[in-house]
């Protein structure tokens, strides 16, 4: 039996059968480490499909209260808290699904005693042969070289809301208002951890395709990241 238990927390919102992608995914994974997936859900027609689809142990279903995100992940790190900082939660998705043998790589990072957070690396899913799909391999690309630099000068940086995971025992919530990849990270980094990347660590991403959900996505990012400003003005920008 092993001494580290892995949460996989997946927030999802009314789909269900990309919700059941994303577990899939992570039942597939092989590890010697027990886990248990966590699906956080509004909508019960989603658990209802999840279950027709899946009969697993594994896999938990939390209706969550349709009180906002950064909510329904307080409600999980009041649940799930243990001073057990070998214990690892990882957050992700509905919407997105991860690599065979990304929860092995993300445990492996965590061997490092200093570690206390890790990112994955998303991939765009999208083709590179128009124009918002070059943006997003671009985009990500760029995100790639980044994170690889500050890996290795063990600096701190902000993490992908689409995969990536803490010690269990170091935050106990989040802050409203905020995107929770990026105050989570700086919880974690306060704390005298190091924030690290496990780039083979993948999770596949369907990019905006269209100029309108484009900018709805950058004007939705930017107000979040101009929240930082006031509720963790220390929090170092990568």
């Amino acid at each position: 039996m092993s001494n580290k238990m892995i949460y996989i927390i997946i927030t999802s919102y009314k789909e269900p059968k990309a919700t059941l992608r994303a577990v899939n995914a992570f039942l597939n994974q092989k590890i010697k480490e027990d886990f248990k997936i966590i699906v956080v859900d509004p909508f019960p027609e989603t658990e209802e499909f999840i279950f027709s689809n899946i009969k697993s142990d594994k896999v938990e279903f939390i209706l969550d209260p349709g009180e906002g995100k950064p909510y329904a992940l307080n409600m999980l790190f009041q649940m799930l808290f243990s001073e057990n900082k070998n214990d690892i939660l990882v957050f992700t998705d509905g919407d997105v699904y991860v690599s065979n043998n990304s929860l092995k790589e993300i445990v492996k990072t965590f061997n490092n005693k200093e570690v206390g957070g890790v990112t994955g690396r998303p991939i765009s899913t999208n083709p590179r042969n128009d124009k918002f799909g070059y943006w997003s391999k671009v985009s990500y690309d760029g995100i790639d070289k980044v994170r690889k630099k500050l890996n290795e000068q063990k600096k701190f940086m902000q993490c992908s809301g689409y995969l990536f995971a803490i010690r269990n025992g170091i935050v106990k919530e989040t802050y409203p208002d905020v995107p929770e990849d990026c105050v989570i990270p700086y919880l974690v980094w306060k704390d005298g951890y190091r924030i690290a990347y496990a780039d083979k660590a993948e999770v596949y991403v369907q990019y905006p395709n269209n100029f309108s959900d484009w900018v709805k996505q950058r004007v939705r990012t930017i107000k979040a990241h101009e929240n930082l400003n006031k509720i963790v003005p220390d929090m170092p920008r990568t």
